[in-house]
């Protein structure tokens, strides 16, 4: 392996889906592929700070499946959103100490969008669970985040694999997990939450994302964004697709 390669490994968005970055993560560390930069969107942006902060595969999936929707959010006032992410911001925090994104061992970056100015915003720094939180506040479902003189809510708004920010992270070999793999038909949109993430997932659909070196997909059927529960299959879909991917990734460590 060349001394300068360095591995960037970008984290899609997919709510519920986002358990199969889990399964990617495990794949790479059994085929000891190193991560030496990371940056993710929305749900990607939570299990990249994990990671970065040194939680192993087998912790963030023991984590996942005792983690339910209560444990994570609570209903507000529907003003500018159905639900606060405060308690997934308490439980990050908790989990990490409070700790800042440049304390990490990783180098990470979690992507949102200020909705004041429409704009990309790449959060490498500061407390590492408001970012998650900001990178993950849906449009319409969750309460966007104050933050400076900004407006946060979901990376991705703009952009849904962060292929581009672990490139400016000085990557020089880029993988990229993508959980939004177009729509598959349905007629299960009877509340509120369904159609905004539904409506969410048309809209991520029409956006370019920038090249990976080596894209992974993992096939992950009609698991719903917000499905918490099917823990496993998601998991072993992103090993799956990981798997597949290795071969791909050790040809270019190799060069």
């Amino acid at each position: 392996m060349a001394r300068d390669i360095c591995v960037g490994l970008a984290l899609g968005g997919g709510g519920g889906r986002g358990i199969a970055h889990i399964g990617v993560l495990a794949e790479l560390e059994a085929a000891r592929i190193p991560v030496h930069v990371i940056a993710g969107t929305s749900v990607g942006s939570l299990i990249a700070v994990l990671y970065a902060a040194g939680l192993t595969p087998r912790q963030m999936l023991a984590l996942a499946m005792q983690t339910n929707w209560g444990d994570l959010v609570q209903p507000v006032m529907p003003r500018v959103g159905l639900v606060s992410a405060t308690r997934m911001e308490s439980l990050v925090n908790e989990i990490l100490y409070s700790a800042k994104l440049e304390e990490l061992p990783i180098p990470v970056a979690a992507v949102a969008c200020d909705l004041y100015s429409g704009r990309e915003v790449v959060l490498r720094q500061g407390n590492a669970a408001l970012a998650v939180k900001a990178s993950c506040a849906v449009p319409g479902i969750f309460l966007p985040v104050p933050h400076k003189d900004m407006l946060l809510a979901d990376g991705g708004i703009v952009n849904g694999v962060p292929v581009n920010v672990v490139r400016n992270m000085n990557a020089t070999l880029t993988v990229a997990v993508q959980l939004q793999q177009g729509l598959r038909e349905t007629h299960e949109l009877n509340s509120i939450f369904a159609i905004l993430s539904r409506s969410f997932e048309v809209m991520q659909r029409s956006q370019h994302m920038e090249e990976p070196d080596v894209l992974i997909l993992p096939e992950l059927g009609n698991h719903h964004m917000g499905d918490l529960t099917r823990v496993m299959p998601a998991y072993e879909a992103g090993r799956a697709a990981a798997h597949e991917a290795l071969p791909a990734i050790k040809e270019l460590l190799g060069k």
